[in-house]
């Protein structure tokens, strides 16, 4: 508990903070869409370029 009165200085208050309405659930629908759809591509390109340049140090 005194640990708390010593650092109670250095906390940032925000004020009255209140959340009044819930994020639609549409919006974190578009929001996993496009994180997906940034993952995907990125695996793709990591892929394709992969699959592009042979390995020197891997005999075939």
């Amino acid at each position: 508990m005194n640990a708390l009165v010593y650092l109670w200085p250095l906390v940032i208050e925000l004020g009255d903070f209140q959340i009044q309405s819930v994020t639609p659930l549409s919006e974190v629908a578009w929001f996993a869409a496009g994180l997906l759809l940034l993952a995907g591509s990125s695996a793709a390109v990591l892929w394709w370029n992969r699959r592009a340049y042979s390995d020197p140090f891997i005999e075939e």
